[in-house]
């Protein structure tokens, strides 16, 4: 390897930026040129590493950066404006006699703004905690995530769509450089997801063609690789049933051009009770998916859609899950949860938990209180007649129940913003 230090460009500065962000270093644009933040970076690593502090990557640093081991069992934190050991250790959940022992020689009492330490990671749960991120209403969802970040697991932002040529579409917000780095910065895995906007020949013309399956796989890797996320979120729906098997092997040929940069491979599928269920969910071939992929979302909502009714019911999860268990392991599998509703009226509108709420309010409408099914009500605008239905923590209570019942991997929510905030002391309290 050549020696690499401030001014140097290349391919292998790009290896070296990608690997110090992914150790949640911070160098800056993973650019293939090795600036001032490089290193810094690279100089920061050094230090933790009990290496010389010279900024230049010789064989000595390179070989710490890429050696294999075990993940650090701390989050480096680089300190803010009115940070202290006592607000950082409620945000992450760790003590602070814990945060003052993984930074020998640091003063809790003489921080510095940009100064470098180390959190403890916290015990983890038995079950993860993710988030799916609308690129739409994606400022408002990350300040309910900065709020919380200490439960988060992973987080899936809506950032791409499948091209008829395999290509990827970033949709508005995509790529966003403050999320990325908040991510990395709080220890939280980023897996962004690629949609094909319910468009079924989308995804046939892909499929069926080998050349467009190869070349939308490049495509992936390579995004993946560049942008240097831990993994990637198909969430490819309403697929043609004739396709399910292509499907299957397309996230085969996937998962194996990943696997060797370590990356995963999530899927995101529709529901369904059993293998032979007509419709949209046909193309979604459980036992095939399973076992291709490293971890399963089920879309556990939008069980009522032309008309009114419960988003997701108890008893229809539960149905899901009896099925999906049987050919998915336990292990790889989430359940992706509703925090929203539905306004039935002349059409169907969404509805956030805030937005529900002040409806009830303006109407002068009961809500009805449904652990199993959600709360509802009614009212009537313009002598046009409405039910409203939407999930609040006293039925979100119900699913994490459900989950911890069947112990599968964890839960997924879509979406924060607009939610009921108890949600969240919910997930801290019940999802074991």
């Amino acid at each position: 390897m050549r020696i690499l230090r401030r001014g140097s460009r290349g391919s292998d500065v790009s290896e070296v930026q990608a690997r110090l962000s992914e150790l949640g270093y911070l160098p800056g644009p993973i650019d293939g040129i090795f600036g001032v933040r490089t290193e810094a970076a690279v100089k920061q690593f050094q230090r933790d590493r009990g290496l010389i502090p010279d900024g230049i990557v010789g064989p000595l640093t390179y070989n710490a950066l890429f050696q294999p081991g075990p993940q650090p069992d701390y989050i480096l934190y680089t300190i803010k404006a009115g940070d202290t050991f006592y607000k950082l250790s409620l945000s992450y959940g760790v003590s602070v006699d814990e945060i003052i022992a993984a930074n020998p020689g640091v003063d809790p009492y003489q921080l510095r703004i940009g100064q470098r330490i180390k959190i403890p990671k916290a015990p983890g749960k038995r079950h993860t905690f993710s988030a799916w991120i609308p690129y739409w209403v994606q400022q408002e969802a990350m300040a309910v995530v900065r709020q919380h970040a200490e439960l988060i697991t992973t987080l899936s932002p809506f950032w791409y769509e499948l091209t008829p040529t395999g290509d990827l579409i970033v949709y508005p917000n995509g790529e966003d450089s403050s999320l990325i780095e908040f991510s990395r910065s709080h220890g939280i895995e980023l897996i962004p997801l690629i949609a094909n906007n319910f468009n079924q020949q989308l995804v046939s013309t892909m499929l069926n063609n080998p050349t467009v399956r190869q070349h939308h796989i490049t495509t992936i890797v390579n995004k993946v690789r560049s942008m240097n996320y831990e993994g990637i979120e198909i969430d490819y729906e309403n697929i043609a049933a004739a396709d399910r098997y292509l499907f299957v092997e397309f996230l085969r040929e996937l998962k194996a051009a990943l696997a060797p940069y370590n990356k995963k491979l999530y899927v995101a599928i529709q529901a369904k009770t059993r293998a032979d269920e007509p419709g949209s969910s046909a193309g979604h071939d459980y036992p095939g998916i399973g076992g291709a992929v490293d971890v399963v979302r089920l879309m556990l909502y939008d069980y009522s859609w032309d008309t009114p009714g419960s988003i997701a019911p108890a008893s229809w999860i539960r149905q899901v899950l009896n099925y999906a268990v049987t050919v998915i392991p336990r292990a790889k599998l989430e359940a992706g949860l509703p925090t929203y509703g539905y306004d039935w009226g002349t059409s169907r509108s969404s509805v956030t938990y805030d937005a529900a709420i002040r409806l009830a309010q303006q109407h002068q409408a009961q809500i009805i209180q449904d652990s199993q099914n959600g709360p509802h009500f009614s009212y009537t605008d313009n002598g046009v007649s409405h039910q409203v239905w939407f999930t609040n923590a006293v039925n979100f209570s119900t699913f994490v129940d459900i989950v911890n019942e069947y112990n599968i991997r964890g839960i997924s929510i879509w979406h924060p913003g607009g939610d009921d905030p108890q949600i969240y002391t919910v997930i801290q309290d019940r999802l074991e």
